[in-house]
Parts: structure tokens; sequence; C-alpha cells
């Protein structure tokens, strides 16, 4: 014994080998080969937790310290000797590995352990029978402990794939007789038996071998056995088979079981244990049955996530098998008898494996080729659906119990199985292939639509709560959120069919006043529902708001649009509303409904005039103490609301989505309503988290709802938000943010304040001392932030805030923060030369100090980058400390030719100088501009000051181009000047000036004339001074004030006077209109202000002129100026959503309401968004082809960015760069013809709602 026991000590000894090989036997049967046994080596050494307790293992082990331990020691000393505690670059260990492995030592101890290791192998091969005999696991050779007795039930644990030793190996005779026990007949015992051998021996073992086919019918039979131990154990074998890793053994497990069902039906002895149609389910009868079908199930819906391992043949074996045995018809002797498909819907009603087995395109594609080929299932699902659904009354159904199901509940599970699996089959395209199909009962091939139109008809028959609400849900899961499906339930006509139902149901209603709608609840639930589910898709919004054929994008756009589905669901839901009756959840659901269909920019434009709207609004004034004081025109008469019974929380949603839409915000604002709404919604989204920039971007675009937000104390929270980021405070889970986590929650952080910096009401709101004036001021110019992450972030906002030209005149203003960037720069010069230190802090105050000293588009300033991930050592920008700024960010101006080239333009205006300019001149000088402009030509200035001049002039003879109220001056006398005074309208019209009728000044210029009338004017307030001296440089720079005189001067006085004449009164924004004019005509007061005068009682003017259209009317609160921005940016939205959708997407996809940015362009006439020639155009454009091309030139502009647009959509940082991107490339010309086709399209949609706050 103690020469045994030194024999397992030696390193590969036989007692270790076989240990080795017990371990890894399951690995390499499930393989099926062992010329991978070194990869499974590395595999359980990487992986299995025990394998370092294997004997070879541990005597490898010890062998290795024994042998090489004095080795390993001696290189080691060597090397630190030789090393001397100097740094090398080599990696010390992987040197002395090598060192060692090219040892001698270590090499004889590999050379005895291998010849070890083979003499134990060649003894064990050549004794390999005795050896299975004694037991390979034993302990001592004469003393096996390894057996298995085929009388016991208990078997080896098999958990684990990795250590299976308790396996019984059988030799091939012994499976011969395995086969004969349980085919032949045999007594109990012998069949109990060899089922115990076979749950014993390893998983797939048998069907490895030659007698398997006997064995499988064995097995098979035993399913049919009246002993339950007999049928628990052959279930258990197939079990068994079914969870081994052996494809084959799987596959024959599978299709064993598919043919044993298939043997209930064939097998006359075994008909009895199969349920008839029409009577109740005995459980215990059918017991065997639904214990096999629960086994299949299970494993169906395991399958799809391991057959793409399996052989194609055999995947396509078991699919092709299953949808067989589904389609298996009973003979026709037992045509009653409950179907295998009828079977599976008890089991599994919702037919969850066949949703599984259609996720993937793999197997939908051998799952639909299976079903074409046996088209049986689905003929029967559709026909069993039919058919329950066109009884009169459906089968009434009880409750399970645990002996019996009743026939009406196994009715309803079969009709519930049917949907199920109809609806799977059409969720997807090829599945929808499958139709029509002939039901033997039709008439005529049942379609998709036929299929879903009988669904819905079911809804509105309302023949049971429980079949209704059924349908419904199957319904609503079906096309809910998924576009291709939602455009399935349309394209079958199921809106119309609803409302139709709706219709009739609201016909009851008025005759019986609320008693119907208690009735009616489940009905009218499923009914809103099932809307809701449409409309929460972007295709079922647009198939309710625009019908079946209509396409947006037609020769005709939006125009004329009054959709009869929209109103029909507008019309439920104002029903419901006025009820009294209509239960909480009714009435959420039908706001549900209303808020998505008014959550697109179509949505606003079909149902905002609907009544429920003007009910709704009605409904707030109530509530509203302020109701009485209208802010907006509504008439002569008063408008008289029917009361709506509504709860606050129930109007919460509607609210919201009217604040997420410009056209939404200024309606609430008109109706006097806005700080109702405001002070409902905003706390309840801080309450849940829900504060976006995007609903803060939208409210900033009215005056009052800044103003609304400060008194609210929104924006203090958002800077303590940030600020405890920055400082680390901020926490997941108790513990301090990762890097990732930190980046992102000071992305989220940042994102309000962003948004609410891109418009100028918001950075002054920002700014102000109610917002954030002082922590800001502290954070940017205080000397002991310089070096702080805070400073920074504050940098950040304000590279933001400067974007707009007007926040640049009022931080400046205000702040005066030109002086303080400077005087930092100079604090971060690097000894007494010039040169600044280069870091993320100088880096974004140098982009601040250009962009906010110098205007200009592409070509006209180069503006520095804002991150120092832009900069390299090659291209850095040129850091200064004092204005003006280096000329490095001031390109070269080509020379420019003194040569005036005579162009279409120049033609058409001189052969017009003279003549009369009416509508026909018009419509000549389109074709003229659009000519010169579609050949790629620039209209230059000196040809826009006369384009401008006689459009104004033609314009003022068209009556629908005037503003309403306005009167046209008389043309002066001969020989008199144009007069100072504006003209007059009304008292109840637009109020333009007091003066009185012109009169003739002689030679005396306009300028003179108005200054000494003007000696007591007041001054021009800073902010106006401030963007003056910014438009002076900016036309300085590009040679276009070519008057005599004083320039700035002149600019003052052409400033005061609008404000004065044109204007009545101070405007709080910059007049950017007015500075780009002036640049224009040259710097000329006279024509400038006679221009100025003119456009004053144009349409176009008021568009072009935002300071115009604010000064209008002083008698009501709200702006009509904002009302025009926020039509123009609200057609932008419903132009490019129609015509650029994957734009729109992209814009709609950023939290940050990338939309704002627009707006700020069209205030300030894209100065410093485009070069000169390009603001030249927009202008002429506008003037020439109408008001509405604003908003066709800002599609088009849209369009021009749409690849920078859906690049940057997805960052955090996409504001910031849509502010401070260069706009290359664009030339109006170009877009020309995507702006007319826009103006065929969209302009009466557009033009009646741009223009209608302008009318009184």
């Amino acid at each position: 014994m103690e020469t045994k026991a030194s024999e397992d000590k030696a390193i590969g000894s036989k007692q270790q080998v076989k240990d080795l090989l017990a371990h890894m036997d399951p690995m390499i049967y499930l393989a099926g080969t062992a010329d991978n046994t070194s990869e499974m080596l590395m595999y359980l050494a990487d992986m299995d937790p025990s394998f370092h307790k294997l004997h070879l293992v541990k005597s490898l082990r010890m062998g290795m310290r024994e042998s090489l331990t004095s080795t390993i020691e001696e290189h080691v000393a060597h090397y630190l000797q030789e090393q001397k505690g100097k740094m090398h670059s080599e990696n010390p260990v992987d040197f002395l590995v090598e060192k060692i492995l090219d040892d001698s030592k270590y090499g004889d101890f590999v050379r005895n352990t291998k010849l070890s290791l083979e003499n134990s192998i060649h003894n064990i091969s050549e004794n390999f029978d005795d050896e299975i005999v004694t037991g390979m696991f034993g302990n001592d050779d004469d003393d096996p402990t390894y057996s298995v007795s085929p009388n016991e039930s208990n078997e080896s644990s098999l958990n684990s794939s990795l250590n299976q030793s308790g396996l019984m190996f059988l030799h091939p005779a012994q499976y011969d007789n395995i086969a004969e026990s349980l085919t032949g007949k045999r007594d109990y015992e012998s069949r109990n038996d060899s089922l115990n051998i076979l749950i014993s021996v390893s998983p797939g073992e048998p069907v490895m071998q030659d007698g398997w086919p006997d064995i499988r019918k064995g097995l098979r039979d035993c399913l049919f056995e009246e002993c339950d131990e007999i049928f628990d154990k052959s279930l258990k074998v197939h079990c068994r088979l079914l969870t081994s890793q052996v494809h084959n053994a799987v596959k024959e497990a599978y299709l064993n079981l598919l043919d044993a069902v298939a043997g209930f039906y064939f097998f006359k002895q075994h008909v009895a244990k199969i349920p008839v149609r029409g009577e109740k389910i005995h459980l215990k009868t059918c017991e065997n049955l639904i214990r096999i079908l629960k086994i299949l199930i299970e494993f169906q819906n395991e399958l799809p996530l391991i057959w793409i391992r399996y052989p194609e043949r055999y995947v396509d074996d078991m699919v092709e098998a299953t949808i067989r045995l589904l389609g298996l018809q009973p003979p026709s002797r037992d045509l009653q008898l409950m179907t295998v498909l009828d079977m599976y819907s008890v089991v599994d009603p919702d037919a969850s494996w066949l949703k599984r087995w259609l996720h993937g395109q793999w197997g939908r594609t051998k799952t639909f080729a299976a079903m074409k080929s046996n088209s049986v299932v689905l003929l029967n699902s559709v026909s069993h659906c039919i058919k329950y659904l066109e009884s009169c009354i459906p089968i009434p159904y009880s409750e399970a119990s645990e002996d019996f199901l009743s026939a009406g509940f196994v009715a309803y599970l079969q009709f519930i199985h049917s949907i199920n699996l109809i609806l799977t089959v059409l969720s997807f395209l090829d599945g929808r292939k499958l139709f029509p199909v002939n039901v033997p009962s039709k008439d005529e091939l049942v379609t998709v639509q036929g299929i879903l139109q009988t669904l819905v008809k079911a809804v509105n028959n309302n023949i049971s709560k429980l079949l209704t609400s059924k349908i419904c849900d199957m319904l609503c899961r079906f096309c809910s959120q998924d576009e291709a499906r939602c455009s399935v339930v349309c394209d079958a006509g199921i809106v119309e069919a609803l409302l139709q139902g709706v219709s009739r149901f609201e016909e009851g209603q008025a005759k019986q006043e609320d008693s119907e709608i208690r009735g009616s609840c489940s009905y009218i639930r499923a009914v809103l529902l099932l809307l809701d589910a449409i409309t929460s898709t972007h295709l079922g919004q647009r198939y309710i708001l625009l019908g079946r054929k209509r396409k947006a994008s037609s020769k005709s756009g939006l125009s004329g649009i009054s959709s009869s589905l929209a109103c029909e669901v507008l019309d439920l839901i104002l029903l419901l509303m006025k009820s009294k009756r209509a239960g909480s959840d009714l009435k959420q659901l039908s706001i549900s409904v209303c808020s998505s269909l008014l959550a697109s920019p179509i949505g606003i434009h079909v149902c905002i005039d609907h009544p429920f709207i003007e009910g709704f609004l009605g409904h707030l004034k109530a509530r509203s103490r302020a109701g009485s004081q209208a802010r907006f025109p509504q008439g002569d008469g008063c408008r008289t609301y029917e009361p709506l019974v509504l709860s606050v929380p129930q109007s919460l949603p509607l609210l919201t989505t009217l604040l997420l839409s410009f056209r939404g915000v200024f309606l609430l604002e008109g109706e006097g309503v806005l700080p109702l709404a405001l002070s409902r919604v905003m706390p309840e989204l801080v309450r849940k988290g829900g504060l976006t920039p995007r609903i803060l971007a939208h409210i900033c675009s009215s005056q009052q709802g800044c103003s609304l937000l400060g008194s609210l104390n929104i924006v203090r929270p958002l800077w303590d938000i940030l600020s405890q980021v920055v400082r680390g405070e901020e926490q997941a889970q108790g513990r301090p943010l990762l890097q990732d986590e930190r980046e992102e929650a000071m992305a989220e952080a940042l994102g309000p304040l962003l948004t609410l910096l891109a418009t100028f009401q918001g950075t002054r709101l920002v700014f102000s001392r109610e917002g954030l004036q002082e922590p800001l001021y502290e954070a940017l110019f205080s000397p002991g932030e310089l070096q702080s992450e805070l400073h920074t972030i504050t940098q950040q906002l304000l590279v933001s805030a400067t974007a707009v030209p007007d926040a640049v005149a009022f931080l400046q203003a205000s702040l005066g923060y030109q002086e303080q960037l400077l005087a930092q720069q100079m604090q971060m010069r690097i000894g007494e030369g010039e040169a600044i230190a280069v870091d993320e802090n100088s880096i974004l105050r140098n982009h601040i100090l250009v962009k906010s000293y110098l205007l200009g588009g592409s070509g006209e300033r180069l503006l520095p980058p804002h991150t120092l991930d832009s900069i390299t050592p090659f291209c850095t920008p040129a850091l200064f400390s004092q204005y003006p700024p280096p000329r490095d960010y001031i390109p070269e101006k080509p020379i420019r030719s003194m040569h005036k080239k005579q162009n279409e333009v120049w033609r058409f205006l001189s052969d017009t100088r003279h003549g009369l300019h009416d509508v026909g001149w018009l419509s000549h000088c389109r074709k003229a501009v659009c000519s010169v402009l579609k050949s790629g030509e620039e209209i230059k200035s000196w040809l826009v000051m006369d384009l401008i001049d006689r459009t104004v002039r033609a314009l003022l003879s068209c009556p629908e181009e005037l503003l309403p109220g306005f009167q046209v001056p008389q043309p002066p006398s001969p020989g008199a000047a144009l007069g100072l005074a504006s003209p007059t309208v009304p008292s109840k019209g637009w109020s333009f000036s007091s003066g009185s009728s012109s009169s003739p000044v002689g030679n005396e210029s306009l300028q003179s004339l108005y200054r000494s009338k003007s000696s007591d004017l007041q001054e021009l307030p800073e902010y106006q001074c401030l963007a003056s001296e910014l438009v002076l440089r900016y036309g300085s720079e590009l040679q276009l004030l070519i008057a005599s005189g004083s320039i700035r001067e002149n600019l003052m006085d052409v400033l005061k006077y609008t404000q004065t004449s044109v204007l009545r009164g101070l405007c709080d924004k910059c007049d950017w209109f007015t500075l780009a004019l002036f640049l224009v005509y040259g710097g000329s007061f006279d024509r400038c202000v006679a221009a100025l005068t003119s456009l004053g009682g144009l349409v176009a003017g008021a568009v072009l002129w935002p300071a115009l259209a604010d000064s209008l009317s002083h008698t009501y609160k709200i702006l009509p100026g904002e009302m025009v921005l926020a039509g123009i940016i609200h057609n932008v939205q419903l132009i490019v959503s129609i015509e650029i959708p994957t734009v729109y997407m992209a814009l709609e996809a950023n939290d940050m309401c990338l939309w704002s940015v627009l707006g700020e362009w069209v205030r300030c006439v894209f100065l410093g968004v485009l070069p000169w020639a390009e603001v030249c155009h927009y202008l002429v454009l506008v003037l020439l082809l109408g008001p509405d091309y604003t908003i066709y030139f800002l599609v088009a502009l849209v369009k021009h960015l749409q690849d920078t647009i859906i690049k940057q959509a997805s960052s955090n940082k996409a504001l910031v760069l849509l502010q401070t991107c260069v706009i290359s490339g664009w030339r109006a010309g170009e877009q020309l013809g995507f702006m007319e086709a826009l103006c065929r399209r969209h302009r009466r949609t557009v033009l009646p709602a741009l223009i209608k706050p302008l009318n009184p």
C-alpha cells in the first residue's frame, strides 16, 4: 500500500490521469472529439474553481516547487545584482520567465513529466476494459466504489457541465437490451430498470447508438402508458435529452415528443384521452397530453436562444415538424376532437412560443416558410376567430376549477390564442404576405384588413365587457409605439370603424344625456385606448390629422385641410369633457389622445381651432383670476364657453403639450391664461424632475413667460444643481460620481441654462438680479475663481449667450464683460511679453472677445475655436489682451472692381426708372431678381438700395400688402422734398404717428430738418449704442458706408427717428433691421429714413422688422412681434416636418430645442450669421416675393445645414455648436428653386397664419 501511495504522488501517475479524465469527460463527450483538449484545459484552468484541486495539478505544482525553486532564486539574485537598482525598460517578470524557460532544469522537468504521463496513458489504454470494470473513479483498484443500481431511481447531479462524474458508461450491447426491453412489451420491472439506466447515462449517449431508433420508439410508447411511473420516467428521459448539449439528441427528443402528441390522435386506444369540442375538459383524463404540451412549449420558448448554434437542417426539421403538428387534423371518424392547435390554446393562450420564434430574422424566415407550405395553422386560427366573433352571443364561461375547464372557457381560450397568433403573424411583412386566406365559411378571401375590421366590429358591438377589453388590449399592444404595425391598423380602416361606432354612441348620448355614458364606459374606454395607442406613433398621428390618402407634401400642402377624423376624435373628447358622469380614467385617456394629436406642428395647425380647444381655454379662463383681462383682441362680442368638467391634474398633460409649442404658448398668453398654466405645470414638472430645456425654450419665446419663470424662481435651483455637480456634491447611490457619470450630470445640469441663454429674453432673465447675476458675476470675474472649474463653466455659458447679438450689447451694457475679460487675458501674459498662456479659459475668453467685437458671416470674420480640443501646436489662435483684435481674425478682402456689372436686374431697373411702379412692375422685377440669383450672381448693395426703394413704392400701391388702417401718403408736390411725417391711421387701427401731413421743405435736407425739430430728443439707450458701434465696424470693414458727413451721427439720427416717428417709443431690444438697412443705404440718412417710413406700413415690413411689429400697439400687453416670430418658427417646424422629416426628427430628438436659434437669426436679420451679400438677398426676397419667404428662407437654410444638424443632434453640445457654427457654402440663389416649390405648396397655409397677429 505504501508503494501504491508513492506511485499516486508521482507526477503523471495513472490515478492522476484518471482523475483528470473523469473531470474532462463531459466536455470531451459534448464536443464529440478530443482534438481540442488543450483548449479545454486552458478553459478549465480559467473558469473552473475546482480545477486546482485535481491530483495532477497539485502534483505538478509540488514538483515545480521542488525542482525549480532553487533555479528561480538563482536567476532572481543574478538579475538584481546586474541591475544594481537601475530602472530598465523591460518588464522584470517577462525577462525572468524567459530565462527560466530557457534553463536546462526546466527542460528536464518537462521531459520527465511528459514521459510519466505517456506511460500512465499507455497503461490505461492497454487495460481499458479492466479499468472500466473496476471503475475509473475508485480509490482502490481492488475495491471499486462507483456503481449504479438499475433498480434504483436515484441519479447523480448533472447541474454542472464541468463536473458530471456520476455518469454510467454502457457497452453498446447493453443499449440493445434496453431497446428490446422498451419495445418488447416486457413486464413493468424490466421497463422501469431500462428507464432508470437511461436516466443515469450521459444525456446524449443513447442517441449515438445503432439501436436508438428502437429506443426512441420504446420511449414514445412509454408516454402512452397508463402507469404514471413509466410515463414520468419516459418524460424525464426526454427532458434530459432536451437539456443536453448534444444537438442531435435535442432534435431527436423534440421530434419524438411531437410524434407522441400525434400518436394520441392516430391510435384508437389513446383517442379517449383527447377532449371533445364543445364539452368541458376533464383535466385528469388528458393530464399526460397536457404535460407533454407544456414541456414542448417550454422548450419552444427557449429554442430561439440556442438554435443559431445548431446545424441548419436540424432547425428546419424541428420548425417544419412543429407547424405540421399544429396543422394536424383528427381522422374523419374523430372530427369532433379538439385539434393540437386547440390544445395549444389551452396550455399557452398567448402563443408565446411563436412570438419568440418570429423575433429574429433567421427564425422568422424559416417559420414563415413552414407556415406558407402548411397554411392550415393560420387558416384554422382565422376561421375560429371569425366564427367566435360572428356568434350573436359569446359562449358564457366559468372560471377554471382543479378538475375541469368549462366549454365556454375553452372556447374563449381558443379565441384568445387565435387572435394572438394572427396578430403575431401580422406584425411582420412576411407574415402579412400569408394573407389572404380562404376560410370555408366566407364567400370572399379574408384579408389583413378584413380580419382587423372583424375585431373592431366586435369592439363596436360591445357584446361583453371582457371581450371588448381583451380585444382592445391585444390591438393596443399590437400597434402601440410601432410605426409599421400602426400603418397596418390605419390602412385597415380601424380608425374610421371606431369613429363610426362612436358616432352612433354620440347620437344616443344626445337623446339620453348622461345616462348612456355610464352604461358604455367599457366601450368608450376601449375606443380611447385604441386611439391612444394609434396616436402614440407619428404615423398614427399623421393619419388621423391628414386622412387616409392625403400626403402633406402634395402640391397643395396643408391648405384647406379639415381632417374629419381629427374633428370626430376631438368631438368625442369634448363630449366626455362636458359630461359629469364620465369617469376620471376616461378623461385622462381623452386628454392623452388630444395631447398626442397636438404634439406635432401639423397637429397644432389642424386642431388648434377646434371647439374643444376653445372650450378648454375658456375653462382655464374661468379658473383664472385674471380671466376678465383678455390680453388678445376677441372682437366686439363676448364669447361664451360651455363649461367643461375637468380637474387640475387631468388638464396638466394638455397644458404641458401646449407649452411645448411656440403657437401654444402664445395662444395661452393671448387668452390671458399663461400665468395659470405655468403655475400648474411648472411645480409638477419640478417635482417629477421633468423640467426639460425644451419647455424652457418655448416659454422664453414669450416676454411674459420669461418674467413668469423669474417669479416662479425656476432659475436659481438650476444653478444650485450645477454648482453641486461642479463641487462634487452630487452622488449616485451614496458614492461620488464616476468620471462618465459626472460628465453626464454636468451636461444635464448645463442644458436648461444653455437653453435659456440661447435667447435674448432668457439671457436677460439669467443675468438679472432676480436670476443669477450675482453668482455668475462672481464666478466670471472674481480673482479667486479664475482657475476654478466653475469659472470655466460660466465662460461656457457666456459663449452661448454672446452668440445672440442682442445679448452681446445687453451684457456689455450691464456687466462690461469685455473689459473684464481683457483684464483677465492680461493676467495670463507670460513674463513681460505679449504672449498669453494657452489654457481652456484663455481660449474661451478669446472666442468671446472676438465674437462680441467683430460681426460677419462666412469669409468676413474668422471665429476662433471655443474648445481646447480644437487647438493644436500648429493651429493656435492669436490671443490678445486689448482691442482691437489682431488682423488674424479678419480675412483679406478681394479687391473690389470699380466697374458695375450690368446684369439683368441693373438693366431692368434702368429701363423702368421713370415708369409706373405697380403690380405689373413687381411681377417683372421678381422674374429679373430670381433669374440673376439662380445664375449664381450676387445683387450688389448699390442695386439693393434701388430695389428696395422701388419695391416699397410698388407695394404701397397694393392694398393687400398694407397693414390694416395704413393710409398711403400723397406724393409731394413738384420741387418739394419728402416730408418727415409718417402716415396716419384711424383710431381703431394700428397707430403709427401723430404727425400731420407732409409739407414741402424746399431744398433743405431731411436730416437738417429733423435735427431742428428734435433737439430735445432723449438719448439712445446704451445697448443700442453698443449695437450701433458693432454694425459700424462691420460696415466700415466691408466698405459699405459711402455717405458723406459723420456716419455715426447719421446712424444715431436714424435710430432716434425710427423710435420716435415710426416705432413710437423705445424698444427693449436692439433694432437690427434699421441697422442693416442703414448699411444697405451706405449711411445715407435721407434715403434710409424714407425707406423705413414706407416700410412701416407694409405687412412685409412688419415681418422683416420685429421692432416694428412689437410697436404696432400699446393697448394690449402681448407683443405682436413676438407672435410673428413665434409664428415663423412654428411654420418652419411645420414645413420641415413635412418636407425634411429626417432633419425634423433629429431636431426633435435633441432636448435643447435648437429651434430657438432660428428665431434669434431672424430677429437680427442674419447679421453675423450669413455674409452681407446673403443678408441683402434675404431682404430683397422677402420684400419682393412675400413675407412668407422668411419661412421658406429658413427652411432652405435648415436643409443646407442638415448634415451638421443630424450629426450633432445627439450631442449635449448641439445647441452651442449650432450657435457657433460658420455657415459656409450658402447661396440663396441655389436654394431659390426649393423656396419657390415650398411657396407653391404651403403659401395658402403659412401666410394667413403668419400675418394673423398683425390684424387687429
